[in-house]
């Protein structure tokens, strides 16, 4: 069975200037046209207009820093497993940040004969890109584990964040699937906590 991994994120940002740019690991700043945004990414990098172009280009994730997004804060990490060990590096949304952690969210849609799927890679890591805890899930097969395993995770990190906190207790409500949780990841808007 072919699949097809796709992280398919539109933003379109019609009322806002200049809010659409990314800085590369070279320091340099590429500001993206903000007419309307599509940032898709495949493969570990991402498709972009510059202001004033209309043709496409690609930056790779380990080429990229950062990107602002209107509410949005795309970066890439190279995480830190418990083990000391480095991961691939890879891209997330930031959703929210402490002076000493982030919470970082990735969501993929595997489409495969039988329809598509979403999976979400929750992370919530130190300043020194360590994993202090993490949740992965499929929304097919997460039912009661989601609320049962990010509650905790967010409660334990962000207690202290009261942006977050009122943010998240917006998807707590149960759903018969016990989905809605996810909810808080999608929206994939930064809160920056004081």
């Amino acid at each position: 069975m072919k699949k097809l991994f796709i992280l398919l994120c539109f933003l379109s940002l019609s009322s806002f200037a200049q809010t659409a740019y990314f800085f590369n690991k070279k320091g340099e700043k590429i500001v993206m046209r903000d007419d309307t945004v599509e940032i898709l990414v495949v493969d570990d990098r991402i498709s972009y207009a510059e202001v004033g172009k209309s043709w496409e280009k690609y930056i790779r994730f380990k080429d990229l820093d950062y990107a602002i997004v209107g509410p949005h804060y795309f970066k890439s990490f190279k995480l830190i497993n418990a083990k000391g060990k480095s991961e691939k590096e890879t891209a997330f949304f930031v959703l929210a940040e402490t002076k000493d952690k982030k919470l970082l969210s990735y969501t993929v849609t595997v489409t495969g004969k039988y329809g598509s799927s979403k999976y979400y890679n929750i992370y919530c890591i130190d300043n020194n890109n360590n994993i202090l805890d993490y949740v992965k899930l499929n929304e097919s097969f997460v039912y009661k584990g989601a609320r049962m395993k990010i509650s905790p995770m967010i409660n334990k990190h962000f207690s202290d964040c009261p942006e977050v906190m009122s943010e998240f207790s917006k998807y707590e409500d149960t759903d018969e699937k016990h989905l809605n949780v996810l909810g808080f990841f999608d929206s994939q808007r930064y809160m920056k906590c004081n």
